[in-house]
């Protein structure tokens, strides 16, 4: 009778949650974004996973009719990932149903905030861009590796890296997966158990999926433009903020006279526009804010016209003759202007990854920061209390929140280096966070409970 309960009730959850997502391509429509036509049109500078997925949907049902399909199966993903968590969680929790909900609920508020109250006009599930999918994966790739951490079944693995492969192919931030796995793995098989062997095995595939990436990657080329080429773009990211964060002086730090006078009109012109850290106003929040008002500006309004110039000047390239100059022109600016001085670029770095955290858990904003620091700190808090409770055992609530956690740190480490901080690159775990915070809460009430029933007992 149970079984036939808890199988009905995983259908209703289910059809729940397909419902719930099917509703925004319903109610919005397919959602074209800026960079919507890069990955429709297999650009050279994009990961290859999503412009094959949309190119899979292009064959099948036409140029003109296919975006529906892409929206609706993108929805469909992302209902099946919140099922999946709600009843990871119910299994967690010896059947509780409440809790059940309330971990679905959170990636429902996301979602709803997402297309509601921050005004983007469409879910992210909705949209032609990598969130449409990489939402969902993220979510299935934690849960897999959370199942592998407590259950270290071999299936749970395998899934667990193939999730990370796909999403490293969706877009490079998600390298995050493979660095998390590795943080995983060493605290689990070196600091908690001291299981050396069984960690270089786990490490041998972590690196394999890097380099599997970059086959795929080159691969993906080949096909499509018949060179063997990982995709273009890598350094411009880094460019972009050691251009912001430099001077006048660090033309000094250019050996060849090309590069010191690319990067001499480079900065020129975002001194000219106000783009460099010297222009930012005072406090962490208007560095960040103007750091990342002025990303975009200075790669593509300066960095691109600049290097695209000198490459097209005199002479016809090819796109892969193009992409390789200008990802070595890009490179080697960078490679020169890592050696300026280190205390505006660390003051980007430090402002920058604090919005990362918060834009984790909330909204950078006057009345959330104080509230992302309480709800850090709860986390925390509750997670010491149960970790000396349960010293010595791998409880499985300590365990989510560890590759949960794991899984914020790292992004916001790795995003604040790289790029500014904006939502769409930190809400991956924002329903998980507060998922397990509910499973922290549940367990110091069930281990708080049990210590008053035994206090109680002992006592009479």
């Amino acid at each position: 009778m149970r079984t036939l309960i808890k199988k009905k009730t995983d259908v209703i959850l289910l059809l729940i949650c397909m419902g719930f997502y099917l509703f925004f391509p319903l109610y919005d429509g397919p959602v074209w974004c800026v960079d919507s036509a890069s990955y429709a049109s297999m650009h050279i500078t994009r990961e290859p996973l999503y412009p094959v997925f949309l190119w899979i949907f292009r064959s099948i049902f036409g140029e003109e009719a296919y975006l529906m399909p892409v929206a609706l199966v993108q929805s469909l993903i992302a209902g099946y990932a919140a099922w999946r968590l709600a009843v990871t969680v119910r299994e967690e929790t010896e059947g509780s149903l409440p809790m059940a909900v309330l971990a679905m609920g959170f990636q429902f508020g996301v979602t709803f905030l997402c297309r509601f109250v921050a005004n983007r006009g469409s879910a992210y599930t909705g949209s032609i861009m990598t969130e449409g999918l990489g939402l969902s994966l993220y979510l299935l790739f934690i849960l897999r590796l959370y199942r592998y951490v407590t259950g270290e079944k071999g299936r749970d693995l395998a899934a667990t890296a193939c999730l990370a492969l796909l999403l490293v192919n969706l877009r490079k931030q998600m390298l995050i997966t493979l660095c998390l796995m590795a943080a995983v793995f060493v605290l689990y098989n070196l600091l908690k158990d001291r299981r050396i062997k069984k960690l270089l095995f786990l490490s041998v595939l972590t690196v394999g999926l890097l380099f599997l990436s970059r086959l795929t990657d080159r691969l993906y080329n080949y096909c499509v433009r018949g060179a063997w080429i990982e995709h273009s773009g890598n350094s411009m990211g880094l460019l972009c903020t050691l251009i912001y964060t430099s001077s006048e002086e660090d033309a000094g730090l250019f050996r060849e006279e090309e590069l010191r006078r690319m990067y001499q009109e480079i900065h020129e012109q975002a001194w000219q526009q106000g783009l460099n850290i010297a222009f930012a106003p005072e406090g962490w929040e208007g560095l960040s804010t103007h750091y990342a008002d002025s990303y975009d500006a200075i790669g593509y309004g300066i960095i691109n016209p600049v290097v695209q110039g000198v490459i097209r000047e005199g002479r016809e390239v090819t796109e892969v003759e193009e992409a390789r100059l200008y990802d070595g022109y890009c490179s080697a600016m960078a490679q020169a202007l890592i050696s300026q001085e280190k205390g505006d670029l660390l003051r980007v770095y430090g402002a920058n990854t604090l919005k990362g955290f918060i834009n984790s858990i909330a909204r950078v904003h006057p009345v959330l920061n104080p509230f992302a620091l309480s709800a850090y700190g709860l986390y925390l808090s509750l997670y010491i209390f149960l970790s000396r409770k349960k010293k010595g055992q791998r409880d499985r609530a300590l365990a989510f929140a560890e590759v949960v956690m794991g899984g914020i740190i790292i992004n916001a480490l790795v995003v604040g280096a790289m790029i500014f901080c904006q939502p769409r690159y930190m809400i991956y775990s924002m329903g998980l966070f507060y998922g397990a915070l509910s499973l922290l809460v549940y367990d110091c009430i069930i281990s708080v409970r049990k210590g008053m029933v035994q206090a109680w007992e002992k006592g009479y």
